[in-house]
């Protein structure tokens, strides 16, 4: 078992302890130490939060024990001995500055991912034993899956995005628009299309097509047009999308299956230009929609007479 499940601290605070009550630091070394926590506590506060607040002052000196201690176990790997001489020869700051260097890895993995980790993550405090190593690498971990999404939604987009693409830094957002994609790409493969975006002649093609199809029929096309768009895709995509359930099109096989009210439901699931969409829903405000009701869009021109 680790020497801080043991005694129920920090690993740092541990090594300092020890190390003190063996005569291996002289006092004046572990005052220099606790200032040197304290000044960099009050720095990481005043910096990062709100330093009206006595917590806040506190919750500033836990960061600086849990950086510090992840710098420490990460130069140390647990060895207790190699630590009291690594605090000893190269002093606390020198841990809290490799601990930072941890924490800034998520910066590099995705910046969009790094400004949603809250600093507070990495507090310790004095009576906490938790393993602040596997907390952040569950983090990198988190930061890559969170990379990987934004790499596969960008070279996805790039061929099935009908409208200006405004990346979102929401995942969930990210995912369901990435499915829009992946449905768009197969329903042009089922209707034998080489195009990347959709028309509304080819819309309409697509409508009559699940609409008179037998369902059977329907499903065995699909499952070829999966295999082949898959097929076509990078190694590292289709297994990120295989992982995340993103090639299992449960919506599109959903419609499929129930055949009812197709062409309601189809259009909410693909990745359609606007002006194919207001022409669906002859919506003059959003787009031009080919003269289907000019004596409406006269009227809405003209000023009320009233």
């Amino acid at each position: 078992m680790k020497i801080a499940e043991l005694r129920n601290h920090p690993f740092l605070l541990l090594v300092l302890k020890d190390g003190e009550s063996e005569g291996y630091f002289s006092p004046e070394f572990i005052h220099k130490t606790k200032q040197q926590l304290s000044d960099m506590s009050l720095r990481i506060a005043s910096d990062n939060l709100s330093i009206i607040y006595a917590d806040q002052i506190r919750k500033g000196c836990e960061i600086v024990l849990g950086i510090s201690n992840l710098g420490l176990l990460e130069l140390c790997d647990n060895d207790t001995e190699k630590a009291k001489e690594i605090i000893k020869s190269q002093g606390i700051v020198y841990c809290f500055r490799a601990g930072w260097a941890k924490y800034a890895q998520l910066k590099k993995i995705s910046p969009s991912y790094f400004e949603g980790i809250s600093l507070s993550r990495y507090a310790l405090a004095i009576n906490d034993t938790s393993d602040i190593r596997l907390m952040h690498s569950a983090l990198v971990s988190d930061g890559n899956q969170s990379a990987m999404l934004l790499h596969v939604y960008k070279s996805i987009a790039a061929s099935y995005c009908a409208n200006a693409l405004l990346i979102d830094i929401d995942e969930e957002v990210l995912l369901f628009e990435l499915q829009k994609f992946l449905n768009t790409a197969v329903a042009l493969l089922i209707i034998d299309s080489d195009k990347k975006v959709f028309t509304n002649t080819l819309y309409q093609q697509l409508n009559t097509f699940l609409t008179d199809t037998d369902k059977e029929s329907l499903l065995v096309k699909m499952d070829d047009c999966i295999t082949s768009f898959s097929q076509q895709l990078a190694i590292p995509t289709r297994e990120y999308l295989q992982e995340n359930g993103l090639l299992d099109f449960t919506e599109l096989r959903g419609i499929i299956n129930q055949q009812v009210n197709i062409s309601i439901y189809i259009q909410e699931i693909l990745e359609l230009p606007i002006i194919v969409a207001n022409e669906l829903n002859e919506d003059f405000e959003g787009g031009y929609d080919f003269h289907i009701n000019d004596d409406e869009d006269i009227a809405y021109l003209k000023p009320d007479e009233s």
